[in-house]
Protein backbone atom coordinates (compact mmCIF):
# COMPACT_ATOMS: atom_id res chain seq x y z
CA UNK A 1 0.00 0.00 0.00
CA UNK A 2 1.37 3.43 -0.95
CA UNK A 3 2.04 6.20 1.57
CA UNK A 4 -0.79 8.25 0.06
CA UNK A 5 -3.33 5.50 0.65
CA UNK A 6 -2.22 4.89 4.25
CA UNK A 7 -3.02 8.48 5.24
CA UNK A 8 -6.66 8.20 4.16
CA UNK A 9 -9.31 7.31 6.70
CA UNK A 10 -13.05 7.66 7.17
CA UNK A 11 -14.48 10.39 9.34
CA UNK A 12 -18.01 11.16 10.52
CA UNK A 13 -19.17 14.71 9.78
CA UNK A 14 -22.32 16.62 10.77
CA UNK A 15 -23.39 17.37 7.18
CA UNK A 16 -23.39 13.77 5.92
CA UNK A 17 -25.23 10.71 7.15
CA UNK A 18 -22.36 8.54 5.92
CA UNK A 19 -18.69 8.69 6.93
CA UNK A 20 -16.48 10.46 4.38
CA UNK A 21 -12.95 9.64 3.22
CA UNK A 22 -10.46 12.21 4.50
CA UNK A 23 -6.71 12.68 4.47
CA UNK A 24 -6.44 14.53 7.78
CA UNK A 25 -7.43 18.08 8.62
CA UNK A 26 -6.58 21.56 7.40
CA UNK A 27 -7.37 24.48 9.70
CA UNK A 28 -9.67 22.23 11.72
CA UNK A 29 -11.71 21.16 8.68
CA UNK A 30 -11.75 17.67 7.18
CA UNK A 31 -9.40 17.47 4.19
CA UNK A 32 -11.01 15.54 1.35
CA UNK A 33 -8.73 14.15 -1.36
CA UNK A 34 -9.24 15.11 -5.01
CA UNK A 35 -12.08 13.11 -6.55
CA UNK A 36 -13.58 11.98 -3.24
CA UNK A 37 -15.94 14.89 -2.46
CA UNK A 38 -19.64 14.23 -3.05
CA UNK A 39 -20.41 16.64 -5.91
CA UNK A 40 -24.12 16.58 -5.15
CA UNK A 41 -23.46 17.95 -1.64
CA UNK A 42 -20.19 19.93 -1.74
CA UNK A 43 -18.80 22.50 -4.15
CA UNK A 44 -15.93 24.99 -4.36
CA UNK A 45 -16.61 28.72 -4.89
CA UNK A 46 -15.93 28.35 -8.61
CA UNK A 47 -18.30 25.38 -8.89
CA UNK A 48 -20.98 27.32 -6.99
CA UNK A 49 -20.50 30.24 -9.38
CA UNK A 50 -20.99 27.87 -12.31
CA UNK A 51 -24.31 26.84 -10.76
CA UNK A 52 -25.39 30.47 -10.36
CA UNK A 53 -24.83 30.33 -6.58
CA UNK A 54 -22.53 31.84 -3.95
CA UNK A 55 -21.63 30.72 -0.41
CA UNK A 56 -23.89 33.38 1.10
CA UNK A 57 -21.95 33.90 4.33
CA UNK A 58 -21.61 30.23 5.25
CA UNK A 59 -18.25 28.99 6.44
CA UNK A 60 -16.53 26.16 4.56
CA UNK A 61 -17.35 22.69 5.90
CA UNK A 62 -14.36 20.90 4.37
CA UNK A 63 -11.22 21.46 2.34
CA UNK A 64 -10.43 19.85 -1.00
CA UNK A 65 -6.76 18.85 -1.30
CA UNK A 66 -4.98 18.30 -4.59
CA UNK A 67 -1.40 18.09 -5.78
CA UNK A 68 0.37 19.82 -8.64
CA UNK A 69 2.76 18.20 -11.03
CA UNK A 70 4.51 21.55 -11.44
CA UNK A 71 7.92 21.51 -9.69
CA UNK A 72 7.98 23.68 -6.59
CA UNK A 73 4.23 23.48 -6.02
CA UNK A 74 3.04 20.88 -3.59
CA UNK A 75 -0.41 20.40 -2.08
CA UNK A 76 -3.08 23.04 -2.72
CA UNK A 77 -6.38 23.51 -0.91
CA UNK A 78 -9.82 24.78 -1.91
CA UNK A 79 -12.68 25.46 0.49
CA UNK A 80 -15.77 23.28 0.07
CA UNK A 81 -19.25 24.61 0.83
CA UNK A 82 -22.62 22.93 1.22
CA UNK A 83 -24.69 23.41 -1.92
CA UNK A 84 -27.90 23.23 0.11
CA UNK A 85 -26.91 26.37 2.08
CA UNK A 86 -25.75 28.35 -0.95
CA UNK A 87 -27.79 31.32 -2.14
CA UNK A 88 -28.31 32.76 -5.64
CA UNK A 89 -25.63 35.07 -7.04
CA UNK A 90 -26.39 38.76 -6.83
CA UNK A 91 -27.00 40.60 -10.06
CA UNK A 92 -25.90 44.13 -10.77
CA UNK A 93 -28.56 46.83 -10.68
CA UNK A 94 -29.18 48.87 -13.86
CA UNK A 95 -27.27 51.79 -12.29
CA UNK A 96 -24.29 49.53 -11.49
CA UNK A 97 -24.31 48.13 -15.04
CA UNK A 98 -24.37 51.67 -16.44
CA UNK A 99 -21.40 52.64 -14.24
CA UNK A 100 -19.45 49.55 -15.34
CA UNK A 101 -20.17 50.27 -19.02
CA UNK A 102 -19.07 53.89 -18.56
CA UNK A 103 -15.79 52.80 -16.92
CA UNK A 104 -15.09 50.25 -19.67
CA UNK A 105 -15.86 52.84 -22.33
CA UNK A 106 -13.33 55.21 -20.71
CA UNK A 107 -10.66 52.48 -21.02
CA UNK A 108 -11.31 52.39 -24.79
CA UNK A 109 -11.39 56.16 -25.39
CA UNK A 110 -8.24 57.95 -26.54
CA UNK A 111 -7.37 60.87 -24.27
CA UNK A 112 -6.02 62.93 -27.16
CA UNK A 113 -8.46 62.52 -30.05
CA UNK A 114 -11.45 61.26 -28.03
CA UNK A 115 -12.31 58.40 -30.39
CA UNK A 116 -13.53 55.19 -28.78
CA UNK A 117 -11.64 52.13 -29.99
CA UNK A 118 -12.90 48.54 -30.20
CA UNK A 119 -10.13 47.42 -27.81
CA UNK A 120 -8.75 48.58 -24.47
CA UNK A 121 -5.97 51.14 -24.73
CA UNK A 122 -2.58 50.92 -23.03
CA UNK A 123 -2.86 51.79 -19.35
CA UNK A 124 0.42 53.71 -19.68
CA UNK A 125 -0.44 56.02 -22.55
CA UNK A 126 -4.25 55.87 -22.81
CA UNK A 127 -3.75 56.88 -26.45
CA UNK A 128 -4.82 55.14 -29.63
CA UNK A 129 -2.07 53.84 -31.91
CA UNK A 130 -2.49 56.78 -34.30
CA UNK A 131 -2.06 59.35 -31.51
CA UNK A 132 0.88 57.41 -30.03
CA UNK A 133 2.59 57.63 -33.44
CA UNK A 134 1.76 61.33 -33.95
CA UNK A 135 3.04 62.34 -30.50
CA UNK A 136 6.01 59.94 -30.48
CA UNK A 137 4.86 58.72 -27.07
CA UNK A 138 6.82 55.46 -26.89
CA UNK A 139 10.18 56.77 -28.12
CA UNK A 140 9.87 59.68 -25.67
CA UNK A 141 9.01 57.32 -22.81
CA UNK A 142 11.95 55.08 -23.69
CA UNK A 143 14.27 58.11 -23.70
CA UNK A 144 12.92 59.22 -20.27
CA UNK A 145 13.85 55.86 -18.80
CA UNK A 146 17.14 55.44 -20.66
CA UNK A 147 15.85 52.52 -22.74
CA UNK A 148 16.89 52.01 -26.34
CA UNK A 149 14.12 52.41 -28.91
CA UNK A 150 14.44 51.15 -32.46
CA UNK A 151 11.46 52.13 -34.59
Amino acid sequence: MSARMRTRRTQTVAWSEYPIVTCGQVAGLPAIPWGWADRSVLATRRQLRGMGLRPGGQSPVAVLTFQHTTPGRSVEHADLFLIARAVPKRTATPAQRAAINKALSARRTCQLCGHEQDHYLSTISRLCVRCEDITGFWPARAAEHGWSWAA
